[in-house]
């Protein structure tokens, strides 16, 4: 694990590849960071019923030597304020739930940015702009980052390739080749459709790149790259509306970076773009206009 990535992130983000004990105390000290000044390996073993080599299993597993160098790198990441994460709705008012959601996007925005790497930043944006064609496979609620991220690259001439129908990205991922740049969105990072989508492109020769929110989730085993957003958890959301606005902001900066590598022939594209918009609307308004004097 990068040391670089705080480390209650990495609690959340490891959660697929932990035991049920190893769970227990991530969940535990999750709910409760403020512990972990006082808490003694041996106290947090007799608190959840676990033996203290589970304890030491759990630090290893984050890449610590053990459970006293996880308590130093915890300390200091809470010093440094952040990702403790708190509901902060004191009631169903308006002005509570919303301040809510702001909160935590901008937390989660600020915790996403702290887990890039720039490395495998730096190559997905060297592949996309070198990229003879982009395809994206997402499915559910992946559907509008990655419908957000095909209208901005096919406004900018970039030969990209999405379709919202998942049979039709089935079709799409048998005809990849090593001259496609393919990038699976996927929340969960186990959506079977996306899996079997990177599946495909990967045997076709293609490279693949994924995002995703969970470090060891079935969908990096399919990726030559792999991007993280920072994991989110709350009882009042069903669907991870913190963590999507991070996607969208990964890609927004792929997006950017490819538009500056290939600025001249790109914003001659987005010019284009914009022109026929322009005229769309203005025909549009046109049109409305007549009806409403006939």
């Amino acid at each position: 694990m990068d040391k670089r990535i705080n480390t209650l992130t990495q609690l959340k983000a490891l959660s697929l590849d932990m035991t049920d004990s190893e769970n227990l105390i991530a969940s535990h000290i999750l709910d409760n960071p403020e512990e972990i000044y006082s808490l003694k390996i041996e106290e947090l073993a007799r608190k959840l019923n676990i033996s203290l080599p589970t304890v030491f299993r759990f630090a290893k597993k984050l890449g610590f030597e053990g459970f006293k160098d996880f308590k130093v790198a915890l300390i200091r990441d809470m010093a440094i304020g952040i990702n403790i994460e708190a509901e902060n709705i004191d009631d169903d008012s308006i002005e509570s739930i919303t301040k809510n959601v702001f909160e935590k996007v901008n937390s989660n925005l600020k915790e996403t940015l702290s887990v890039i790497n720039y490395d495998d930043l730096s190559k997905t944006i060297d592949l996309v702009a070198g990229a003879k064609r982009l395809v994206l496979f997402a499915v559910s609620y992946s559907k509008p980052v990655a419908l957000d991220c095909y209208l901005k690259f096919l406004s900018a001439g970039f030969n990209c390739i999405y379709d919202t129908d998942t049979y039709t990205q089935r079709v799409i991922s048998t005809q990849c080749t090593c001259k496609d740049v393919v990038i699976g969105i996927s929340f969960s990072g186990a959506s079977p459709e996306v899996l079997d989508c990177m599946r495909n492109a990967k045997e076709g020769g293609a490279k693949t790149i994924c995002i995703t929110t969970f470090i060891k989730s079935p969908i990096t085993e399919f990726a030559d790259i792999r991007l993280y957003t920072a994991p989110v958890s709350s009882r009042h959301q069903r669907v991870d509306i913190p963590s999507k606005m991070s996607y969208i902001a990964i890609l927004d900066s792929v997006y950017l970076n490819a538009v500056h590598k290939n600025r001249g022939r790109a914003l001659d594209y987005i010019s284009r773009t914009e022109e026929e918009l322009s005229k769309y609307n203005k025909t549009f308004k046109d049109l409305k206009s007549r009806n409403v004097v006939g």
